[in-house]
């Protein structure tokens, strides 16, 4: 039996120091979203991951061709938005120019993001039930164009989370370079390239077709080893990367935090680190009070005890830990 957790709303008060710029237009889903499924999807088996590896993932969804979200007058706004919340960019080993937490800024973004409408949309594709990210750091995460044209958008990597998509907000079809790609492959092969000195081979880098702005390629984030590459020409690139969690609290959190303390307020991350992984057992303790056996094994009772409380404890553990050797995980350009 599956416990099924309910999706967390949207933090009812702000962390300090972030606020609400005054928005003109509230989000509309009648006016803005335009979803339109994928023509095709690959599954992990496609990428060649094993079924052990695949058994303990939350769907064995992988990849999709392009789908869309945003209308003509979605992208519209949604570029202002985004256009706005840039001055709060911050940058990481693997990007120059990224807004973090810009649902704690802009309405019009957290609905967005938040959207029953897509919400739904996306669980069709991911083949599984899913919410809005319990981490609002996760949500509306904007990135920008290099200042650097020498660099890559983003290097090769896999994500800090395991459901996701790459939305296009400036028309992808009027640059020069700045490709999205995914690797053809697992992620123990990427590592095996990374280990080896080689570059990930050409011939298995996959550019999805965007057709415009307003589309987006969905993801299984922390499977799918994904990068954009150099602009060879200076423009405006905008995307948006928005993050889903399974509704199946039983399957193992893919989660990464040491990655997130390298970009992340701390006075933000931790809170929102506790109050994910209190969300996780909250639907394991569901679980524990709907299936516990009636015996007197106290190692049965006791190991269903820890499972249910271990997530807890891995946030606490992760808080506390000295995180001053934590480094991002990505495979070069």
């Amino acid at each position: 039996m599956q416990s099924l957790n309910s999706p967390l709303p949207f933090p009812d008060r702000l962390p300090d120091g972030y606020h609400y710029q005054g928005e003109p237009v509230k989000f509309d889903p009648v006016r803005h979203l335009q979803l339109e499924p994928p023509e095709s999807v690959l599954r992990l088996d496609d990428l060649g991951y094993g079924p052990d590896q695949i058994k303990n993932c939350s769907t064995d969804f992988a990849v999709s061709s392009a789908v869309r979200l945003l209308s003509d007058e979605g992208v519209e706004v949604m570029l202002d938005v985004a256009r706005s919340l840039k001055k709060y960019a911050v940058n990481c080993e693997r990007i120059e120019n990224m807004v973090r937490g810009g649902t704690y800024q802009s309405e019009f973004l957290r609905d967005f993001c938040m959207s029953r409408e897509v919400t739904e949309f996306l669980g069709e594709i991911f083949k599984t039930p899913v919410a809005p990210h319990t981490m609002p750091l996760h949500l509306g995460h904007l990135n920008f164009a290099p200042d650097d044209l020498d660099r890559a958008v983003d290097k090769w990597h896999y994500d800090t989370l395991g459901l996701d998509y790459v939305l296009m907000l400036s028309d992808p079809t009027e640059l020069q370079g700045g490709d999205f790609q995914y690797f053809l492959g697992t992620r123990d092969e990427a590592q095996e390239f990374s280990d080896k000195g080689i570059p990930i081979p050409e011939e298995r880098a996959v550019s999805p077709n965007f057709p415009g702005a307003g589309y987006a390629i969905v993801l299984h984030g922390n499977m799918v080893v994904h990068r954009t590459t150099r602009l060879t020409q200076r423009a405006e690139r905008i995307t948006l990367v928005n993050g889903y969690v399974p509704l199946n609290s039983q399957v193992e959190d893919v989660c990464r935090f040491s990655d997130l303390t390298l970009v992340d307020p701390h006075h933000v991350l931790f809170a929102e680190w506790a109050r994910h992984k209190a969300w996780l057992s909250v639907g394991k303790l569901h679980q524990l009070i709907e299936t516990i056996p009636y015996t007197d094994d106290r190692q049965i009772i006791t190991e269903h005890l820890k499972r249910a409380i271990a997530d807890i404890e891995t946030a606490i553990d992760d808080i506390n830990e000295d995180k001053d050797n934590a480094s991002m995980i990505h495979y070069g350009d």
